[in-house]
């Protein structure tokens, strides 16, 4: 079976972790990379800032973010050993389109670096919750899930 690429963002990477509206979206993805369907695509940045969002969580919901944290590495782990995630470094290349994406584009750097290692993956689909964000990717040529 030739599995399909999808690239999580860190939006909706979370979701999977803090269920909250779009929730559904990221666990349906990783039931899919569990049977072998897909591919999940990330950027190492998405650790980082998903570290970020569970520290903010945790002061505005209460949640453990270090037990999401290690919840959240645990499974991207399991499948990553089963080549269902694949986790791309932070390389000079990426960071030098990046930039470029962020003067073309207007978009933080973060979230250029996301579009830059989907492009890099070979992701069919990027996948994120935030509009604009998903607006720039089609602009990249990207497809959107949303």
């Amino acid at each position: 079976m030739n599995a399909s690429r999808v690239y999580l963002d860190t939006s909706i990477l979370v979701k999977r972790y803090v269920k909250e509206e779009g929730s559904e979206i990221a666990d349906t993805y990783f039931r899919q990379a569990y049977r072998g369907q897909t591919v999940v695509c990330l950027s190492e940045i998405n650790i980082g800032e998903a570290a970020v969002v569970f520290d903010k969580y945790s002061r505005k919901m209460g949640i453990d973010a270090m037990d999401r944290l290690q919840t959240m590495l645990s499974e991207l782990g399991t499948l990553e050993r089963s080549s269902s995630v694949e986790i791309y470094p932070v390389s000079s290349q990426v960071i030098r389109k990046a930039v470029k994406t962020v003067i073309e584009h207007h978009v933080y750097v973060v979230d250029a670096i996301q579009l830059e290692t989907c492009i890099e993956a070979g992701s069919a689909l990027f996948c994120s919750g935030d509009k604009e964000l998903n607006s720039t990717a089609r602009k990249l040529g990207i497809e959107t899930a949303l």
